[in-house]
């Protein structure tokens, strides 16, 4: 199936065809997998009294988005609280990351699962989810009970696209991007370097373009043995970030389960805690400075760590 997708690409490449027109078919069918959905669990989500909230989001083309609002632990009657919004990767929906890791009490989370996943309605595309990143941002800026000078964006492997973009489109506080890469046509001139690869993907998925522009602070979290999206792809993304970066290599890990990790939330944390302690405006953490990768690092322009 692999060499009927290169050929496929091939011979849009050669004869110029519109690539739109078979990039978009080829997206849904060999990009976006998503498993089915445990319905049971889902269930036993949305039974709950307390903390966690169901969402539906209405787009513009008549699709229901569905996701879970998780509240923070630590809540008074109408203080408006920061959140993060996630995006995660291409196979499995967002709900179980729900109970997974030790999150900031002070912060909620919302989980939003792309079109095609979970319970949200709809066929998966780039321009879809463009679309919607935009509008689960707008939907959550709009909350009464969220600060809308506090959302963070987080984004895993293909999440880390997404956020990207609404880090640059959006007034957001800052991004998390965990597995992170610079571009399709990066990956994919690295996974088959004899392949024009960049002519077909045809700037699509291109995080690297938007980063420079973007001011706000970000954390990258690396797994060391990503055969997926290599640290080199991730790192070539860093070094052209336009705000302040920190970076945080997960030693030894590979590309899945790196959400089981203790080390993992920990520097979610630390970073949302370094957010919290910069004054209004700022948007460079103080005393900023490299240091090896396999630990926390931060510097100013965003270059080799």
């Amino acid at each position: 199936m692999r060499y009927l997708v290169i050929v496929c690409l091939g011979v849009a490449a050669l004869f110029g065809v519109r690539s739109d027109w078979v990039f978009e078919p080829l997206e849904q069918q060999f990009l976006f997998k998503p498993r089915a959905p445990d319905r049971s669990q889902l269930a036993v989500l949305a039974s709950r009294e307390k903390g966690l909230e169901e969402v539906r989001i209405e787009t513009s083309d008549g699709v229901t988005l569905h996701g879970w609002l998780k509240h923070p632990s630590v809540k008074r009657p109408g203080e408006r609280f920061p959140r993060v919004i996630v995006f995660g990767g291409v196979r499995r929906e967002t709900s179980w990351m729900i109970d997974i890791g030790r999150k900031p009490e002070r912060w909620g989370w919302l989980f939003v699962n792309y079109r095609g996943y979970g319970l949200s309605e709809g066929a998966p595309s780039e321009r879809a989810l463009q679309e919607d990143a935009h509008l689960v941002y707008d939907y959550a800026a709009a909350r009464p009970d969220v600060d809308a000078s506090n959302i963070v964006v987080l984004g895993r492997s293909l999440g880390t696209y997404f956020s990207v973009l609404l880090a640059s489109t959006r007034p957001v506080r800052g991004a998390i991007l965990a597995t992170p890469f610079d571009s399709f046509a990066a990956l994919g001139n690295w996974r088959y370097p004899w392949f024009p690869v960049s002519l077909v993907v045809n700037g699509r998925y291109d995080a690297a373009s938007l980063a420079p522009r973007i001011k706000v602070p970000a954390l990258f979290i690396f797994a060391e043995r990503d055969n997926v999206t290599p640290v080199e792809r991730g790192q070539s993304l860093a070094n052209v970030w336009g705000g302040s970066r920190s970076v945080f290599m997960l030693s030894g890990a590979r590309h899945y389960g790196i959400e089981r990790r203790d080390d993992f939330w920990n520097s979610i944390a630390e970073f949302l805690r370094r957010l919290e302690s910069l004054a209004p405006g700022q948007t460079v953490f103080p005393g900023a400075h490299s240091h090896d990768t396999r630990r926390q690092t931060s510097d100013r322009r965003g270059g080799e760590g």
